[in-house]
Formats: C-alpha cells, sequence, structure tokens
C-alpha cells in the first residue's frame, strides 16, 4: 500500500548498474538515483521507481520499487533524519564521530581564530567524555551546588588529562569549553545546532586540525 501522500514522481528504470552501496539506477534518459543495497527488493530494467519529495534536485523522502516499499518518511520524519545525519542523533553519537576524525558541526565558543576555537572544541569534547562516562545527573544542575560540585568533579578529572593538560587553555577557553560541553550533554547536538540564539555561529570543526601542505 502507498502512503496517503501526493508529493511523488514515478519513472520508468531505463538502466541498473551494480555499486559497492547498492545499484545506480537511471531513466528520463541520464537522471540517476542511487538504491540502497539493504533494500528489499532488487532494481530491475523496466520497474516503475516511484520518489517522494519535492522533485529531483531536492532530497528524497521516499522510495518505491514497482508497488514495493524500499524506504519512506513523512516530511517531518525527513526532517528529523536529516538533522541525525548532519549533526548526530546524540551526544554520544556527536563525540563518537569527533574520536573518529569526522567533521563535527558545533557552536562558535571563541571568535579569536581558529587556533583559539580548536583549543576550546579539543577540550569541551574530552570534558563531554567526563560526563558521558561519569553519568552525571544533569537534570539536577539547576541547583547551584549540585552543578559545583559536578563542576568540581569535572574539572579534576579534566586538568590531569594529558590532551587538555598540552593546550595551556586559558580560564575563558575552560569556561566556553565547560559551557558547551554541557550544554551537548543536556540537550543533544541537534536542539543545540538548533537553538535560534547561535545560529550564526554555526561552524564545522574535527579531532585533526587542517594544515596547508
Amino acid at each position: 500500500m502507498f502512503p496517503a501522500d501526493d508529493q511523488f514522481e514515478e519513472h520508468k528504470i531505463e538502466s541498473v548498474k551494480k555499486s559497492g552501496n547498492g545499484w545506480e539506477i537511471q531513466f528520463d534518459g541520464g537522471l540517476g538515483f542511487g538504491v540502497p543495497a539493504d533494500s528489499p527488493i532488487e532494481p530491475k530494467l523496466g520497474m516503475v521507481a516511484r520518489f517522494y519529495g519535492h522533485g529531483f534536485g531536492r532530497p528524497v523522502r521516499g522510495l518505491f520499487l514497482d508497488n514495493r516499499k524500499v524506504f519512506y518518511r513523512t516530511e517531518a520524519e525527513d526532517e528529523e533524519h536529516r538533522e541525525i545525519e548532519l549533526y548526530g542523533a546524540s551526544a554520544n553519537e556527536w563525540l563518537r564521530r569527533w574520536d573518529e576524525g569526522r567533521i563535527v558541526w558545533s557552536i562558535e565558543m571563541g571568535g579569536l581564530g581558529p587556533g583559539y576555537e580548536q583549543c576550546i572544541h579539543i577540550t569541551c569534547a574530552e570534558i563531554l567524555r567526563v560526563m558521558l562516562d561519569k553519568k552525571y545527573d544533569c537534570s539536577k544542575w539547576s541547583n547551584e551546588d549540585k552543578w559545583k560540585r559536578d563542576r568540581e568533579d569535572i574539572e579534576k578529572l579534566i586538568f590531569k588529562n594529558p590532551i587538555v593538560e598540552k593546550l595551556g587553555i586559558s580560564g575563558a577557553q575552560w569556561g566556553a569549553a565547560l559551557n558547551l560541553a554541557a550544554q551537548l550533554y543536556t540537550n543533544g547536538p541537534r536542539k543545540v545546532m538548533a537553538d535560534e540564539l547561535t545560529k550564526d555561529r554555526h561552524i564545522q570543526v574535527q579531532k585533526s586540525f587542517p594544515v596547508a601542505a
């Protein structure tokens, strides 16, 4: 059964080519789309492909091949999917991407150049690691005494961290890194990036600082 969704186009498959990530299908004299390897149906020449979305050049949020679903998301589900792809589903995933050396989205916290910012984000990642390992109850951080105790505990651990120790960060950098890590831990990366107050400070960072060849 097709979903009750009239935002679709249908095209007859004119060619199919196997690729490492599934199949590449073509239609309408050259337009192409990648069908994922986990598709429950293998695309074949002559099949009718139904694409859900706002048309080509825009994200495809659903695909059916000869009336069988390959994948489908409502507009709301697709918005959530794209945010997760961009920012990560959780603080754990944000940190995992960072540790893997991947580029992650974040918020500019220093405004004093890339080197200064890199120190903040390296420290932020290590603070977040401590928070996740210790499983602090952030629901109680609105209590100043509880936040102070946890913050002091974090400081003791972080300033013994050899990665942070080498940076020689300032008090302002420490405060910025702690604030960002606490936001990521408490709210998750999607909510942090959606904050209207910081929408003009979105940046991409990664563990390895880029250098000119």
